[in-house]
């Protein structure tokens, strides 16, 4: 009896390790740790890189004068005390905000960061998703600012094509995630995914066939993130098609997932790495 017991849970580990899909498997935090801390913020990004987030997605966005700072939407309404577009105001204007405030009261005095500031915060073990906003000048900036210090290895930028190409013109060394998706076609947007040289996809909206969509990505050399999950049963089938990156915003569900049914530890830092550096002069909130 006792053998057939251990027999079972043989094949059932095997079978879980079976599913899983080739190359890397992680968690990404989909604006930070979201669920905790208000998304976009140096806060949200420290509790996921504590958490041991395995990738981290922002978004990032210009001011009026150029600067590179982090905002999902196309105004500051939502996520600060201020209005206006992020593209009509200053830096100093966005810097003078409030980006806590709205989540919580232990937020307040949050500020806006920049993509500097994002980046001396997420150690370099962990996979930076820097969504990009605006036009094509924002890939080429970002891409120079990857490049100077030294984070060309373990960002990517995801954007669109017009994007794509000043980036790529500024760095031929960025690594790219296409963004350009063919609504309803998902063939489609694997081809040119494929055909366009990027390092990642971002698939989303429905599971049928997603594991022969993910098959046919890795085949060609593309990792396949998704957008997005939060149930555990979903982000366990998720994975077990072939997903390598689930962006989600339950962070604490994804890594559990991991952990429990394909073996996956959370992200930790390699010896003799920093477990997360501050940014400087960010101040504590940020």
């Amino acid at each position: 009896m006792r053998c057939a017991v251990m027999w079972t849970a043989v094949l059932a580990l095997a079978g879980a390790a079976a599913a899983a899909p080739a190359g890397p498997m992680g968690a990404c935090a989909h604006r930070g740790d979201m669920r905790h801390a208000p998304e976009n913020t140096l806060p949200a990004f420290r509790s996921a890189v504590e958490k041991g987030a395995h990738m981290i997605e922002f978004d990032v966005a210009p001011t009026r004068d150029g600067k590179l700072v982090l905002m999902h939407d196309a105004t500051v309404d939502r996520t600060t005390n201020g209005t206006g577009r992020v593209d009509a105001l200053s830096f100093d204007e966005i810097r003078a905000l409030d980006a806590g405030a709205w989540f919580g009261p232990d937020f307040a005095g949050t500020r806006v960061p920049t993509l500097e500031e994002v980046l001396a915060v997420i150690p370099e073990h962990i996979l930076c998703n820097v969504h990009l906003r605006g036009g094509p000048e924002v890939g080429a900036a970002s891409a120079l600012v990857l490049q100077r210090l030294g984070r060309l290895e373990h960002c990517f930028l995801a954007c669109g094509a017009a994007q794509a190409e000043a980036a790529r013109s500024a760095v031929p060394g960025v690594r790219l995630c296409n963004m350009d998706r063919q609504v309803g076609n998902r063939d489609a947007y694997i081809t040119r995914t494929l055909e366009s040289g990027a390092a990642f996809i971002q698939l989303l909206h429905g599971e049928e066939g997603l594991a022969e969509a993910a098959a046919r990505c890795r085949a060609g050399g593309v990792l396949v993130n998704y957008f997005g999950a939060e149930e555990p049963e979903t982000i366990r089938r998720l994975y077990r098609a072939g997903v390598n990156y689930v962006l989600t915003n339950d962070l604490d569900a994804c890594l559990d997932v991991l952990r429990a049914d394909f073996g996956v530890a959370p992200a930790a830092a390699p010896a003799g790495e920093a477990a997360g550096p501050t940014a400087s002069g960010a101040g504590g909130k940020g």
